[in-house]
């Protein structure tokens, strides 16, 4: 397999999981085992789906994000660094319309958690919080205090910008993410070194070893290895043998303590799949888009942050599986629906990157 195969693979799995979790996300509504692509027919927003009701294979922000990413890289031709990311937020804010013409206010609005913290790290006053220095600004992260998933679901594919070269994935993302906070940084890195390794055929549970191995910025202390890399060995040894539903119970009573927008959470829920299932990728997804959340007495609660566990798995999954792993058909109902529904083409923008990544760098 080459590697136009895999970057498509990881392109198109990831818009690919997207969808498939795109109608189950924080829904009460249980099914008996998320599948295959549904419609959905619930209200458009911000962060999920803008058009409604919206046919099977219609994704949330997560593609956008994608989308968004991959354009940036062909543009500037390599990596975009933290500071074209953060123009990039802002200019999809102040001129929706020029990247989404289609949904002009519901960009903005999608956007608007990021004008602040990009404001700040360019140093330039913000719009939306008028009077509120840049360097305070720069630590907002997107409006939430604690570690979210934000940097997976803005730098999607660093990683396969740097195949087989997992520190320089991990340094990369790490350097890029400025709006992460606390371990929500590490785990974006992490999500980049694993994802270089996959791009160059490692086997995943070499991937996993080796990724948890590294610290080249040296986040540890006195007080021990950094949060993720000290944490994560032992749920993987614990979750060891199990596949499926036993796996999708494990992870969701293993980790009902953290936010259902938590890096680690998320980043355990697609290393687990990736060992389990990682010779069966559409499985691998059905693992992460089938994760739930419990109530106090311990039972079934509703449904995760679900297309975005689903999409970063496809992300790291489709990298190390090709397009070839994924039936045809699913990815032209990913395009066609997106494409119908956002304006954009998934598929030649994919193709375009993976040109870039295999041809100019």
């Amino acid at each position: 397999m080459d590697r136009v195969e895999r970057i498509q693979g990881a392109v198109l799995m990831q818009a690919y999981g997207d969808a498939l979790g795109a109608p189950f996300e924080f829904s009460s509504e249980r099914v008996e085992w998320i599948d295959r692509l549904r419609p959905y027919v619930g209200s458009a927003g911000p962060h999920g789906l803008w058009s409604v009701p919206a046919s099977p294979g219609t994704g949330t922000d997560d593609v956008r994000y994608a989308w968004v990413f991959m354009e940036l890289a062909c543009q500037v031709q390599r990596a975009p660094d933290a500071r074209e990311i953060a123009k990039r937020f802002v200019e999809i804010y102040e001129r929706p319309a020029a990247f989404f013409p289609r949904h002009a206010q519901l960009a903005r609005n999608q956007f608007s958690m990021w004008e602040g913290v990009s404001s700040g790290y360019l140093g330039r006053e913000s719009l939306n919080y008028l009077g509120i220095s840049s360097d305070v600004l720069a630590t907002r992260s997107v409006g939430l205090n604690y570690p979210t998933i934000a940097g997976m679901l803005a730098l999607p594919f660093m990683g396969l910008l740097y195949a087989g070269e997992p520190e320089r994935a991990y340094c990369a993302a790490y350097e890029a993410a400025f709006f992460d906070v606390a371990y929500a940084r590490e785990a974006t890195a992490l999500l980049a070194a694993s994802q270089s390794l996959a791009l160059a055929g490692i086997e995943p549970c070499e991937i996993i070893e080796r990724t948890l191995a590294l610290d080249p910025l040296r986040l540890g202390g006195y007080f021990g290895r950094p949060f993720v890399v000290d944490n994560l060995p032992s749920l993987l040894r614990r979750a060891r043998g199990k596949q499926g539903v036993d796996l999708v119970e494990f992870l969701s009573f293993e980790l009902r303590h953290f936010s259902a927008f938590d890096p680690y959470r998320a980043l355990s829920t697609a290393f687990c799949a990736l060992l389990a299932h990682g010779d069966v990728p559409i499985r691998a997804l059905e693992v992460a888009v089938n994760q739930f959340e419990l109530d106090s007495d311990g039972n079934w609660l509703r449904y995760a942050d679900v297309d975005c566990y689903a999409s970063i798995t496809g992300g790291l999954v489709g990298a190390l599986c090709g397009v070839g792993a994924l039936p045809r058909d699913s990815i032209l109902c990913c395009v066609d629906s997106n494409k119908q529904a956002y304006g954009f083409d998934i598929e030649d923008s994919a193709d375009r990157f993976a040109d870039l990544l295999v041809n100019k760098l």
